[in-house]
């Protein structure tokens, strides 16, 4: 199993993960750093100062969702509704990702719809913007336990390796016949 990243919150945590089971991808993240507007002040008799800061950072990327790859389309859909507004930590490859974020927006585009109104895809781009609001030491704990260790190391079982073995025995052709 390998979680690209998790956003922990006091609803739970939702996970962007491949796995044999599911694959609900992470692309087009962007982010960005920007300085914020000059603010001058001045007191009588002194001189003007010019006070400089970031504006709080904002990212944003999105996942495709596909049934054909184990994600249940319109449930994620409704499920995301209620995390708009929700104040969390967000992880990326298990290392907590800038500050707490709020969910701002969940936009929902491309979908693929059959005739009997089954959801078979979906692109779902999400909006984050750094928040100041504390966090409750529960979540940062159920994001400590969210963490799972990275794919690098995993290898397959033995007995899944039979099977596959297995499998890949019906599939023989000879060499010397291939042609280019």
């Amino acid at each position: 199993m390998s979680i690209i990243a998790t956003f922990t919150t006091e609803l739970g945590t939702k996970t962007w993960e491949v796995n044999s089971r599911k694959v609900n991808d992470f692309t087009d993240f962007s982010t960005s750093f920007e300085v914020e507007a000059e603010d001058n002040s001045s007191v009588e008799g002194s001189p003007l100062t010019n006070e400089r800061g970031l504006k709080k950072q904002s990212l944003s990327f999105s996942s495709t969702l596909v049934a054909q790859l184990g994600v249940d389309v319109r449930a994620e859909i409704e499920d995301w509704k209620q995390w708009v507004g929700q104040t969390g930590i967000l992880k990326i490859g298990g290392e907590t990702f800038g500050p707490n974020y709020m969910l701002k927006s969940v936009k929902i585009g491309s979908v693929q719809i059959d005739t009997k109104g089954r959801f078979h895809m979906a692109k779902l781009t999400f909006s984050f913007e750094e928040n100041d609001e504390e966090i409750d030491d529960s979540i940062v704990e159920a994001a400590e336990e969210a963490e799972v260790p990275s794919a690098v190391n995993v290898t397959c079982s033995t007995a899944e390796k039979a099977k596959r073995k297995a499998k890949n025995l019906a599939v023989k052709y000879d060499i010397r016949r291939l042609t280019y």
